[in-house]
């Protein structure tokens, strides 16, 4: 490497990269805010970073490669090799993390080095754009239209419900019907109700994504909102902790009867690892359940009810070419092709009737 060629610590670098996102300096390319979620991300990728040259015992350095020979490139390139193989085997064998946190991780990486190279214009090279990021696709556990017809229409089953847990399941229904994020459920207040010739409508701009959204509301949803209207002060919907939630719709879906066993399969370098429960047993299908299930379920049931994929964005808030979206897409084909074949066999059962 040339004796003039600048080197720098890595970590100050990468802090004040999340200063300059937390403080509105560098933004999203809209324009918008860096989310408060995504700087604890940034953050927490700094602390990894951290405990990885502790336990190598060696700093990160940037060099700043500007008209570098090729040899010097091909340094810097073994550099970075090395640091990509060593760090993933940091987060693989000592963190024992799955290959969708470990993509995560490298992904904020190259999000820094872009940074760097883009936004502060300096000579670091494109070394980082060989990180290589696992995929990890992991099929969004849903319910079905027939499953949340039943919590909605099923009085028997409501009124066996204690109080409380009578009162979450009206606050995941409704969060299945509208498709928000349980943070966004939580804030809403009685201006986001709008009431027209064709019926009442949901309206909201989202905290994560300030993305204004309009959501017909069907009559069970408002009588849902009735039920707790002027109950909990300003809010529509009682408030609980996401924590509760969680635990208590897991119960109810068992109390449900949809105990079906669904392991949970995640994956480590490409290879499919099932994470067992507390007793050991496999995950069944209420053990997935979560404030997450709502918005999956929202997506997903209209657009197997036929709802143009292009409608289903405008109200769920996801970009045209969303990654997370095209993913509910794929499930939908799944339902389709199943019912497909159904009809398909129907038919041929009518045939064989005929004859």
């Amino acid at each position: 490497m040339k004796k003039n060629a600048k080197q720098v610590l890595l970590l100050p670098q990468f802090k004040k990269f999340i200063s300059a996102s937390k403080t509105g300096r560098r933004t999203q390319p809209s324009g918008k805010r860096i989310t408060k979620e995504t700087v604890e991300q940034y953050t927490m990728a700094s602390r990894l970073i951290t405990e990885f040259e502790l336990s190598t015992g060696k700093p990160l350095l940037i060099t700043f490669i500007n008209r570098a020979s090729l040899r010097d490139q091909q340094k810097e390139n073994r550099y970075w090799d090395a640091f990509y193989r060593q760090f993933r085997d940091f987060l693989y064998r000592d963190k024992k993390y799955y290959d969708a946190y470990a993509g995560a991780v490298f992904k904020i990486i190259k999000t820094f080095f872009n940074y760097l190279a883009k936004e502060k214009s300096l000579p670091v090279g494109n070394f980082h754009k060989r990180f290589r990021i696992p995929i990890s696709n992991i099929a969004p556990i849903v319910l079905t239209p027939q499953q949340l017809r039943f919590l909605v229409l099923d009085q028997q089953f409501d009124k066996s419900l204690s109080r409380h847990l009578k009162r979450t399941k009206d606050i995941f229904v409704f969060g299945c019907t509208v498709g928000l994020r349980y943070s966004d459920l939580m804030r809403l207040k009685l201006k986001n109700i709008h009431h027209s010739q064709e019926g009442a409508l949901l309206s909201i701009i989202t905290q994560k994504t300030t993305t204004e959204v309009q959501i017909p509301l069907p009559d069970y949803a408002l009588s849902i909102l009735k039920t707790y209207k002027s109950k909990y002060g300003s809010n529509l919907l009682p408030c609980l902790s996401a924590t509760n939630f969680d635990l208590q719709i897991k119960q109810i879906i068992q109390l449900a009867g949809w105990i079906h066993p669904l392991p949970k399969i995640r994956f480590r370098e490409g290879k499919p690892i099932e994470i067992k429960r507390k007793n050991g047993q496999s995950f069944r299908f209420c053990d997935h359940m979560s404030a997450h299930t709502m918005r999956r379920t929202a997506i997903t049931t209209l657009l197997m009810l036929g709802v143009p994929e292009m409608m289903v964005r405008r109200i769920s808030g996801h970009a045209g070419g969303s990654k997370e979206f095209y993913r509910y897409v794929c499930l939908v084909q799944d339902y389709l092709n199943v019912e497909v074949r159904r009809a398909q066999q129907k038919l041929l059962t009518e045939i064989q009737l005929k004859k």
